[in-house]
């Protein structure tokens, strides 16, 4: 199975300036639940280590991995940088997830 997705290069770029990650590194994205009973969806990103059937974005110096078990959410989505919403202003739209 393939995985569409865009990482603005603002995006890769941001992490590294913020969070401290160097180019060459790899991080994980991924989405999780909160709250109690449904609660809400959220993505989140971490360090770690590429696996064979993982679908890679590299960006700006930047690998980005995605497990096949959080395809669904990332799947025709663009992950974007926005200042205005200050250092860690960043935002996930992905409208096959409006329908």
């Amino acid at each position: 199975m393939s995985i569409r997705l865009v990482i603005e290069p603002a995006f890769s770029l941001a992490y590294q300036r913020y969070a401290g990650f160097e180019p060459g590194e790899t991080l994980r994205l991924y989405a999780r639940t909160s709250g109690p009973g449904t609660g809400g969806l959220f993505y989140a990103i971490e360090k770690d280590e590429y696996m064979a059937e993982d679908a890679i974005f590299e960006v700006e110096g930047l690998r980005f991995v995605i497990r096949p078990s959080d395809f669904w959410f990332f799947d025709g989505g663009t992950l974007r940088y926005n200042p205005l919403y200050g250092e860690y202003g960043f935002s996930f739209f992905n409208p096959r997830l409006e329908e």
